[in-house]
């Protein structure tokens, strides 16, 4: 698959969602994937701040956009083979989640959601030597395609790790 612009990398939408005053006038931006790209995953984390992971329609080729913080985009041009990332699913009391978890410079991100009685959870964890490094929690509405059907098509690995949600 061909490198995409970086313009396109930075494309993105925008998510309203009521401030904790009230305020409905906040607005997050969720990265957006490219036109011939897949969304696996996408959110707002903050004021000017969200995460995505892309891909081909098969999803057999992904990458990862964290806009307004550190994490940048990886790979840096084109995409990560799914099968460099690993897959979980997870069982919870009235629910269940799952996550794609990868490794960047020795950092390991886990992009999860997760639902279970009276309670809904999505974001991305950034570990380092098994420390949480970086929290980014998921405002709004989430786009996601993650569980089990999509790591069974793009034929990506399970981890072994096991992962909770935070």
């Amino acid at each position: 698959m061909m490198a995409v612009p970086a313009a396109l990398l930075l494309a993105a939408c925008t998510v309203v969602t009521p401030a904790a005053n009230g305020d409905s006038s906040v607005q997050h931006e969720v990265p957006g994937c490219a036109g011939d790209e897949a969304v696996v995953f996408a959110c707002a984390t903050g004021t000017g701040r969200g995460v995505a992971v892309c891909g081909a329609q098969d999803a057999t080729q992904l990458r990862y956009i964290e806009t307004g913080g550190t994490g940048g985009v990886w790979p840096a041009a084109g995409h990560a083979a799914s099968a460099d990332f690993r897959s979980g699913t997870l069982a919870y009391s009235g629910g269940g989640g799952a996550y794609l978890r990868f490794d960047r410079d020795g950092l390991e991100h886990t992009v999860y959601t997760g639902i279970g009685r009276g309670w809904e959870k999505a974001g991305v964890v950034v570990e380092e030597d098994g420390r949480t490094v970086r929290e980014l929690a998921c405002l709004g509405e989430v786009e996601s395609v993650i569980g089990p059907e999509l790591f069974e098509r793009a034929r990506i690995p399970a981890d072994d790790a096991g992962f909770e949600i935070p």
